[in-house]
């Protein structure tokens, strides 16, 4: 092969690199995905809870048409967004499309919110009674509380909480949140109902083992973007927030000794870093009878 054949080849692979590396760029930025989980437990009739966390104030397609296409699809019997919906720097603009996409949502089935570290910083940096406004959007918010419920004949009880669960010495410069907090974790473990926690921050589920600890059937979870980057094949994330870089848990259902927790990768990067290998992720959980 003579320099000019050699020259040519080298522009031919270099130019196929960059469309390769466009192509995916554009699949794990844009093209939304579904990932899908069984959970057994006592249940009278099977149900699906579709979730969803991390848009950070993104869109797909017009008003949000692409993702709600996707969630319609899926059929949910419930629909939750858990956490860093709205982005903490977002602006009224933002706001209000994340509130037309919760109440559009709302039309599809229930919608229930759990708070995200990104909607509290939202509030601590506006004033803004954001978690009035969810709930005027049609959604239930929970927030270091809970609700009773049935789904389809299976009597359930619907958590919120954001930080870090049973931790609530994170709260220690304020006597009176500890106390609220501590009061939660007790209130909503005491009962036979089917528990649900909607968990924005999974560490202490995962990297702290307290799925093996406490007695919390369902717990759903983002927070970590599935590592924003992820090797290819053996489908590794490369770096998590508060984890540190080669995470061992971004992705997936982890079934501990008293709790299982599902872990979605959510929807947008981080940071600024755009998601490689790691398209965006809305999850359902079908839970059907041992």
């Amino acid at each position: 092969m003579n320099k000019k054949s050699k020259r040519i080849l080298k522009l031919c692979i270099a130019l196929a690199a960059l469309i390769s590396l466009a192509a995916e760029l554009l699949y794990s930025n844009y093209f939304i995905t579904v990932s899908r989980y069984a959970v057994k437990a006592e249940t009278a009739a099977p149900f699906r809870i579709l979730f969803l966390s991390d848009l950070h104030g993104r869109e797909f397609g017009e008003n949000n048409a692409r993702l709600l296409e996707k969630i319609a699809g899926e059929e949910p019997d419930l629909i939750a967004f858990v956490g860093d919906v709205f982005d903490r720097d977002a602006d009224e603009d933002q706001v209000e499309r994340m509130l037309e996409l919760i109440a559009a949502a709302g039309e599809i089935a229930p919608v229930w919110f759990g708070m995200g570290n990104h909607e509290y910083g939202y509030m601590e940096r506006t004033g803004d009674a954001l978690a009035e406004r969810i709930a005027a959007a049609g959604a239930v918010v929970v927030d270091g509380s809970w609700e009773d419920i049935e789904l389809n004949g299976t009597p359930v009880r619907i958590g919120g909480y954001a930080g870090y669960y049973r931790t609530a010495h994170m709260n220690s410069a304020d006597p009176e949140r500890q106390e609220a907090d501590e009061r939660f974790f007790e209130e909503f473990e005491d009962t036979d109902r089917l528990k649900i926690l909607l968990n924005h921050i999974p560490t202490n589920w995962l990297d702290w083992g307290y799925r093996d600890r406490f007695p919390v059937d369902i717990v759903l979870s983002g927070h970590y973007h599935g590592g924003v980057v992820r090797i290819p094949l053996i489908g590794q994330g490369l770096f998590a927030p508060y984890v540190g870089w080669f995470p061992p848990y971004t992705k997936g259902l982890f079934e501990g000794e008293t709790a299982t927790c599902v872990l979605t990768t959510g929807l947008s990067g981080s940071r600024g870093v755009p998601r490689v290998f790691n398209p965006p992720e809305i999850v359902t959980v079908d839970v059907s009878g041992k």
